[in-house]
């Protein structure tokens, strides 16, 4: 797979992750809020929701941390251009 696929791939996959846990916290926070009855649902149950929003989370946090990986020498790069730039003035 072609560099620049492989990081499309990864944003739209890391763009549907963050969708998801967007959704479910704003359904937590308005939907659902804590201490709401137990028997209430939107969709799911707010202990479902929860689950949901966590495991986002940690699927967001893995596909960050990959897509960080794979820009690394670009990262590397682009830090050490700007910090010569501020030592020259």
């Amino acid at each position: 797979m072609r560099k620049a696929s492989m990081h499309y791939v990864l944003d739209i996959i890391e763009g549907l992750i963050l969708l998801l846990l967007v959704v479910s916290g704003f359904t937590l926070w308005f939907a659902l809020p804590e201490g709401s009855e137990a028997g209430k649902t939107v969709i799911y149950d707010r202990h479902t929701w929860i689950q949901i929003h966590q495991w986002s989370a940690i699927g967001l946090l893995i596909f960050f941390s990959t897509h960080v990986l794979t820009h690394w020498s670009w990262l590397s790069y682009m830090t050490r251009s700007y910090i010569r730039k501020f030592i020259k003035g």
